[in-house]
């Protein structure tokens, strides 16, 4: 297939040149664009379809239960567009054998997880009688 496609460009008996690779390695990267745009528009055009449903609804009522069931499959494409602020925070009850709150500065709760369960292997005491007040992430100075 490769020599098909490239006969015109490269000789076999010939070493790759500089020219050929680039010209070889921009030739991939426009096939790569090129499908990336084509399925763009194929996920775009499935979105339309299925935002036109409410017109197939009104045309054939029979098809309701169909296209609801679609749409319940397909709501993961769909994004929310609540956007979440530090001021929104729902206030749960503390589960039972936690000692209070636990302040979270530049880091994520997955990283502060990590750090707890290794102090609390480390000093060889059960989690739930450790007490975090906060985990800060350090940020190292280059010199």
């Amino acid at each position: 297939m490769n020599n098909i496609l490239l006969c015109g460009i490269l000789n076999k008996n010939d070493p790759l040149k500089v020219t050929d690779a680039l010209l070889l390695a921009l030739i991939g990267i426009v096939v790569v664009f090129i499908v990336l745009i084509l399925l763009m528009l194929i996920v775009s055009l499935v979105g339309k379809i299925f935002d036109g449903s409410e017109k197939l609804k009104e045309k054939h009522p029979e098809w309701n239960d169909k296209v609801q069931n679609l749409k319940a499959k397909m709501t993961f494409w769909k994004k929310d567009k609540k956007e979440e602020t530090a001021t929104e925070t729902v206030e749960q009850p503390l589960a039972k054998g936690t000692c209070g709150e636990l302040k979270l500065i530049n880091t994520d709760e997955r990283d502060a997880a990590m750090i707890m369960a290794i102090v609390a292997d480390q000093t060889n005491t059960p989690l739930n009688e450790l007490r975090f007040k906060s985990i800060k992430r350090v940020e190292d100075e280059e010199k």
